[in-house]
């Protein structure tokens, strides 16, 4: 027989079904702070020039994913040391959500693709772009005429305090990602993930 103290914590089963609730909650959370984000309107921003239309970024909001206060020096209840205030996961992935909203006009005469993974995020304490973790949109094509509007949401670094949002305009091949300016940050007070990483 194991000794009670030779027992894995976890069995695997159990393991990948606390993960997969994890996920499933992570995901429910973040639709849910959509819906809320996108009931409240568009706040409007700068309207940016593509090969095939226009491109905008209409609303920004940041959230922290854990609260802060409950970590200690050697972390606590599965989470890492909290870095400037803010209680990291444990895979030590970033510790803060930013949801944008992207609305895309394709004033061409010819289908355009789409996807939200176009747009791309990079924040000012760390030099690589960041790819979105959810968004509510399916990829597939623009219709000549028609718009879309995504919300989208980036992990980024609790310690950034700006950011640039470059977005891929695949009409144009070879040419530059085109910088999308973003509206005033606002802050959402409460924590995305308390429950889970």
């Amino acid at each position: 027989m194991t000794p009670e103290s030779a027992r894995p914590l976890l069995s695997r089963r159990s393991f990948g079904i606390t993960i997969g609730a994890s996920l499933v909650l992570g995901a429910g959370g973040i639709a849910a702070l959509a819906a809320a984000f996108t009931a409240a309107g568009p706040l409007g921003t700068t309207t940016v020039q593509t090969s095939f239309g226009q491109a905008r970024i209409s609303r920004a909001e940041r959230q922290a994913r854990l609260a802060s206060g409950a970590a200690t020096g050697g972390g606590h209840s599965g989470h890492q040391s909290t870095v400037d205030g803010t209680r990291q996961p444990v895979n030590m992935t970033f510790g803060d959500h930013l949801l944008l909203q992207l609305e895309v006009f394709n004033e061409s005469d010819e289908d355009q693709m789409f996807s939200p993974g176009l747009l791309r995020i990079q924040g000012n304490s760390q030099p690589w772009l960041v790819v979105n973790r959810w968004n509510d949109l399916t990829p597939g094509l623009m219709a000549p005429g028609s718009q879309v509007r995504a919300n989208i949401s980036f992990l980024v670094p609790s310690d950034a305090t700006a950011f640039t949002a470059l977005f891929d305009d695949i009409a144009n091949p070879g040419g530059n990602p085109v910088e999308l300016p973003l509206p005033a940050v606002n802050w959402r007070p409460g924590f995305l993930e308390e429950a889970h990483v």
